[in-house]
């Protein structure tokens, strides 16, 4: 009488395999954790891609003018983005941070094909709910890698003041680009850390600027989009010479 042979490994082969399989699961952690981080950069560059696009069809529609770059509370026409509040630095307890309502900006329509939201929008559009505002997966605005209080804010990217001016009267205008000599070396968009972002306006010189680490979240680089409209991600090295307080990179050379 022929008997079946039971199938399956013994508890020996099981102590040969189990340690395989743990060496080879120590090799894939890393490695997918690369592919997670990789993923995490393409999409925050894609962001700042679509913000840059934005900002060119609003040059068009506006003599070549950029907007304004967004300060705190200020709430202009013209501002990229509204709201935003003043908290002292570093930000840590995003029970203390305000969401800035990006949808009430004037960038908001060249982004994102709805209307524009506020007094300055069209009649009876809605704003956004704070939890689509706070998910990376759907909101253009904010980075992939927001912690707690980015995800608050809803907003990750900030203008370079320096493309605005005050004009005789106090209006506050964007610089034309026209006026902007090497348009392809001047700062547009940075990618900016949630313990120093408050608003969608970045001052070289002002204390958002002071921490060496504040734009290298992604494989210890920086995403930024320039004034042609181009977008980069910069090594360390490279986005910190270009980060000074005095770097050309964030006047426009009028």
């Amino acid at each position: 009488m022929n008997r079946e042979r039971a199938t399956g490994f013994t508890f020996t082969e099981l102590l040969v395999c189990i340690p395989c399989v743990l060496v080879v699961l120590i090799m894939l952690v890393p490695a997918v954790r690369e592919a997670k981080e990789k993923a995490k950069d393409a999409r925050c560059r894609s962001n700042v891609r679509n913000l840059a696009m934005g900002m060119m069809l609003y040059l068009n529609d506006f003599d070549g003018h950029f907007p304004a770059a967004g300060k705190c509370g200020r709430n202009l026409e013209n501002d990229w983005t509204w709201g935003g509040n003043v908290v002292p630095l570093p930000q840590t307890d995003p029970e203390k941070c305000q969401r800035v309502q990006i949808e009430k900006g004037v960038l908001w329509p060249y982004v994102m094909g709805m209307a524009r939201v506020g007094p300055y929008g069209e009649p009876g559009a809605k704003g956004m709910r704070d939890e689509w505002c706070s998910s990376p997966d759907k909101n253009p605005y904010l980075c992939p890698t927001a912690g707690p209080v980015g995800r608050k804010r809803g907003l990750s990217y900030s203008m370079n003041a320096r493309l605005e001016v005050s004009e005789a009267g106090g209006a506050v205008v964007g610089v034309r680009i026209s006026e902007i000599k090497g348009p392809s070396r001047k700062i547009l968009l940075v990618d900016e850390s949630d313990l120093t972002l408050n608003d969608g306006y970045f001052d070289a010189k002002g204390e958002e600027n002071k921490s060496p680490e504040v734009h290298l979240k992604h494989n210890g680089g920086a995403n930024m989009a320039f004034c042609d409209g181009h977008v980069a991600w910069l090594e360390k090295k490279r986005a910190l010479k270009i980060m000074g307080a005095d770097s050309d990179h964030f006047f426009p050379s009028r």
